[in-house]
């Protein structure tokens, strides 16, 4: 399953937030909840690159950030 599959990445440390510039006019909730966003991010960017739709990703990404708690 791709969300146990990811949460296993995520638990090695394969999948982790990388230290970025923020960009002007990024909200401060956007800015408090950084790390959360980008691994957002990360986990919806490796289910498309494994040939998921943008719709299906997001669904993904957002059932492992779920889970994550």
């Amino acid at each position: 399953m791709v969300i146990d599959e990811l949460l296993a990445l995520i638990g090695r440390h394969e999948v982790t937030w990388a230290d970025t510039i923020s960009l002007a006019g990024i909200s401060d909730s956007a800015l408090c909840h950084q790390q959360e966003l980008q691994m957002y991010g990360a986990i919806r960017a490796l289910s498309m690159g494994a040939g998921h739709s943008e719709f299906e990703s997001d669904e993904i990404a957002s059932a492992v950030m779920t889970r994550l708690g």
